[in-house]
C-alpha cells in the first residue's frame, strides 16, 4: 500500500504533511479492519480505491467483514502513570484528527469507509 500512496504522492504533487496523513490513516483503518474485522484470520477481500477533484482526495476502503458502528469521539481520560495506560479504542479519533473527513456506512456484506484530505489546488500552467 505505501509503494502504491508514494506514487499517488509524487503523481498528484501532495505535501508531505498530507502524505504522512494519509499512511497514518490507511494503516490504522486496514489494520482494524484485519485485526478487529477479520480476526487475524487471512484471505478477506479488502479494496481501496482513490478519487481526486483537484481540491480533495477520497481513499474509499471496501471489506466484508461484520458491520462495526464507529463510536462517536470521547474525551480521553487521563492517566497518572504508563502502567495505567490500556492501548486500543483510539483508531478512530486519530483518523478524525488527520483527516478532513472520515464516513462510514455499512454495505450488504461488509462496511464502506471514506477518508478524505483538503490538499491546494495544484499551480496553473
Amino acid at each position: 500500500m505505501r509503494t502504491w500512496v508514494d506514487t499517488l504522492v509524487a503523481d498528484y504533487a501532495i505535501p508531505e504533511e498530507t502524505h504522512f496523513a494519509i499512511n497514518l490513516c490507511l494503516e490504522e483503518a486496514l489494520s482494524n479492519i484485519m485485526r478487529h474485522g477479520y480476526c487475524g484470520q487471512p484471505d478477506h477481500p479488502i479494496t481501496i480505491d482513490f478519487t481526486s477533484t483537484g481540491t480533495s482526495l477520497t481513499f474509499v476502503i471496501e471489506d466484508q467483514a461484520p458491520h462495526f458502528i464507529p463510536a462517536e469521539p470521547t474525551k480521553a481520560r487521563p492517566v497518572a502513570s504508563i502502567e495505567e495506560f490500556r492501548p486500543g479504542g483510539l483508531g478512530l479519533q486519530l483518523m478524525r484528527r488527520f483527516a478532513g473527513t472520515l464516513r462510514w456506512e455499512p454495505l450488504p456484506h461488509g462496511n464502506r469507509l471514506a477518508i478524505g484530505f483538503k490538499v491546494a489546488p495544484p499551480p496553473e500552467k
